[in-house]
């Protein structure tokens, strides 16, 4: 059940197609990254994941501006 849970909240959290394009990107950057042990491309990794997720809380923020 608990998996369940993360699972909903993953999928919920990357609904928006940028920013589950980025998290794609992000994802390869630091897997040849880790693969090459370049720290610098980890870190640009992370930093491309959470623009994405800072896209995806903008566009949910707004979408609850305008049900009310």
């Amino acid at each position: 059940m608990c998996l369940e849970k993360f699972c909903g909240k993953c999928c919920e959290m990357h609904r928006n197609p940028v920013n589950c394009l980025l998290h794609v990107i992000a994802a390869i950057v630091v897997i040849v990254a880790l693969w090459y042990n370049k720290a610098t491309w980890i870190l640009i990794g992370i930093l491309i994941a959470v623009v994405g997720h800072i896209i995806q809380a903008a566009t949910v923020k707004k979408a609850k501006k305008k049900k009310r």
